[in-house]
């Protein structure tokens, strides 16, 4: 674990622009953090105690993220990102109370049935002085109205391309924790789709399948694979549909949550939540490579029109810079 020192961060912080923000967040998710950094802006991830480090297996560590152990009352950030109701939404009430920093929430969940109702009624009882979903459907989950503000998430097409590979001709999955979180991701369903198709997945579930070894790796088997299916029932906007998306892959998915707000069936990619006719539509794109070409084509397009990096970019610069005029 490496972090920066008091020297590189008080540096860093002094030698900044007008323009640029010390953003004081935490590690979440590495990849949607390597998009936002692409803003410019300074971020300072601080690591507390037991918290989730980054790895750099999902993605590099961006030149202008710093991760730091303590906190000293002249550092000058300017807000707090936090990405998680789940222990950096409390510390940064914590923090907020100390140094009188606004707190921007990005949401990522959405109220699953494995919540309780008291620990559903807490998870809504406690927000950001701004809040930020990555779907209309998530502000909707969570009992916001259509005035919440939304992000779409974004992904880096220039990585995450069609490249020229040998096709092993699978039906590849990413999930992490795939059997422990059966209740939202459908592992079940997954193995009885599967059955009798040459099937492949990625990701950290002990004892099914390990983590990509990295970036470059993941997106290899997303090329190699002919069809990427998603059987989830209450995850909003599975980063991996996009990145296969944005590969030139076609996608057989449930029709759960966001999903049918990107991927039209019969277009881009297939929906359904029944079982014998998701098995059928892997089967018509295993038999037709043709169509496999013309979904695959389409659903790559959808992601550079949708969900493209620059519209993330301004997206997120226009919060920030929101944020730092109220405190003005």
């Amino acid at each position: 674990m490496t972090y920066s020192s008091q020297s590189i961060i008080q540096k860093a912080i002094k030698q900044k622009d007008k323009e640029t923000l010390n953003i004081l967040c935490f590690d979440t998710h590495e990849r949607c953090q390597s998009q936002m950094a692409k803003t410019g802006h300074n971020f300072y991830a601080f690591r507390y105690q037991d918290c989730k480090v980054w790895n750099e297996a999902f993605a590099k560590i961006p030149e202008n993220y710093y991760p730091i152990k303590d906190l000293y009352l002249d550092m000058d950030f300017d807000f707090i990102l936090s990405q998680s109701k789940f222990g950096q939404l409390q510390i940064s009430k914590q923090i907020q109370s100390q140094l009188g920093l606004p707190i921007v929430h990005l949401e990522h969940t959405i109220p699953t049935s494995n919540y309780t109702p008291e620990q559903l009624k807490m998870l809504k009882s406690i927000w950001g002085d701004y809040n930020v979903f990555i779907s209309e459907y998530a502000a909707r989950a969570w009992g916001f109205d259509e005035s919440a503000t939304v992000v779409s998430n974004s992904i880096d097409h220039n990585f995450f391309q069609p490249i020229e590979v040998e096709s092993d001709e699978t039906v590849f999955t990413v999930q992490n924790d795939f059997i422990n979180r059966d209740y939202c991701l459908n592992y079940n369903g997954w193995q009885r789709i599967i059955n009798g198709f040459n099937a492949k997945v990625l990701g950290d579930t002990p004892g099914l399948s390990k983590v990509a070894s990295s970036l470059e790796h993941l997106r290899d088997e997303y090329n190699k694979c002919a069809v990427y299916i998603n059987t989830t029932t209450e995850s909003q906007m599975p980063t991996a549909i996009l990145e296969a998306m944005s590969c030139g892959k076609p996608v057989v998915s449930t029709a759960t949550c966001s999903i049918p707000s990107f991927i039209e069936h019969g277009r881009n990619g297939f929906l359904t939540n029944d079982e014998e006719e998701f098995k059928g539509y892997i089967q018509q794109l295993l038999d037709d490579k043709d169509l496999r070409a013309k979904v695959g084509k389409a659903a790559r397009e959808t992601v550079l029109h949708i969900f493209s990096e620059q519209k993330y970019i301004d997206n997120w610069n226009n919060i920030f810079r929101k944020v730092h005029k109220d405190l003005k």
